[in-house]
């Protein structure tokens, strides 16, 4: 009994562990992309199809934001990558 106790508590542990995990990240890729939907708007480029960019697309365009290049072609570039959607 304690033995089936021990294991149910600890199934019951990496469960929510798990659970866990996906709901951080999941908050992790919203904030992102709510960052990225705020540089868009900055932008004046279009946001209608943010949520159809894949994860990929997402990280590209973090890396433009952060990058040293002016911000014309920043902005350039990120039209780019929405263009191709």
């Amino acid at each position: 009994m304690k033995k089936s106790l021990a294991v149910l508590v600890l199934a019951t542990a990496v469960a929510t562990t798990g659970a866990t995990a996906s709901m951080a990240m999941d908050m992790e890729f919203n904030m992102l992309t709510g960052a990225i939907f705020n540089e868009l708007k900055g932008r004046n480029l279009p946001t209608d199809n943010i949520n159809e960019l894949s994860l990929s697309q997402i990280a590209t365009i973090k890396d433009i934001i952060d990058g040293d290049e002016p911000e014309g072609q920043k902005t350039n570039r990120i039209q780019a990558i929405l263009e191709r959607m």
